[in-house]
């Protein structure tokens, strides 16, 4: 018998620089334990081989208890259909269920309980309520802020390490009268609310990344974003030199993406 492999969700969490490296691991913690998804944090070698200062966390705040609440309960079902958004709160390991029904967890399709199931219906169900727990926390995300003014000629568009490179390169290109902004993207996936509203502001969409153009021209993020909001002035600035970008690489890309397309 043929059976459909199931669709997992998957969270993104791409960190821009050290200091956002602790705190993007306490969110994938939030994200897991909320939406019981498994949760991965992208980083690159550039912010791997780094020492950089930052303010000492206030842990008081930072810190959670998440010791494991085991009061009994009257029954449970770890992947209820019925739950808003799909969101079902997990129980600790070793919780008492007094109805004696106990879920199983496996890596097949389940029912409710997490049983076995080959059932197209369940199937269906199960697919869906695993895609709205991913809308519902991409409904939640903030909407990531522009580096300088929102609306412009050109928006360099990076994730992880690029942060730096692009502030600089619009720092330097604003002071020469160049009318550029930047962006860094920390959630991949799901992304962001509101990104097509930054996006409609400026003519040049440029997404900054250190992997190849692929065959099309642009690369990984570039992907996505054109994927996801059928805009050709998103386009790709891109190398695979295994270097970080120079400020001076990006503004004179920049400069060469803007005169290929006649404008």
């Amino acid at each position: 018998m043929f059976r459909q492999p199931r669709r997992f969700s998957r969270v993104v969490l791409a960190p821009a620089n050290v200091e956002d490296c602790f705190y993007t691991a306490i969110e994938a913690v939030n994200i897991a334990r909320k939406y019981s998804v498994p949760v991965l944090i992208l980083s690159d070698q550039a912010i791997a081989t780094r020492i950089e200062a930052f303010s000492e966390p206030d842990l008081e705040k930072v810190c959670q208890d998440i010791s494991p609440d085991l009061t009994p309960v009257p029954d449970y079902k770890p992947y209820d259909l019925s739950a808003p958004d799909g969101i079902v709160p997990r129980l600790a390991p070793g919780t008492r269920i007094m109805s004696g029904k106990y879920p199983i967890a496996t890596g097949l399709e389940h029912d409710e309980l997490g049983h076995p199931t080959g059932s197209p219906k369940l199937h269906t169900q199960m697919t869906a309520k695993r895609r709205n727990k991913l809308k519902a926390l991409g409904a939640s995300l903030p909407t990531p802020k522009v580096y300088g003014p929102p609306e412009g000629n050109v928006l360099l568009v990076g994730w992880g390490s690029t942060e730096g490179s692009i502030k600089e390169a619009v720092d330097r290109a604003r002071a020469s009268g160049d009318s550029i902004s930047g962006l860094t993207i920390r959630h991949l996936n799901p992304l962001p609310p509101g990104l097509e509203n930054i996006f409609s502001g400026f003519h040049h969409v440029l997404v900054v990344e250190l992997n190849d153009e692929g065959l099309y021209g642009y690369g990984q993020l570039a992907g996505l974003l054109r994927a996801k909001f059928a805009d050709a002035k998103i386009r790709g600035i891109n190398k695979t030199d295994g270097l970080t970008w120079k400020v001076k690489e990006i503004l004179a890309q920049v400069k060469a993406k803007i005169s290929s397309n006649g404008k």
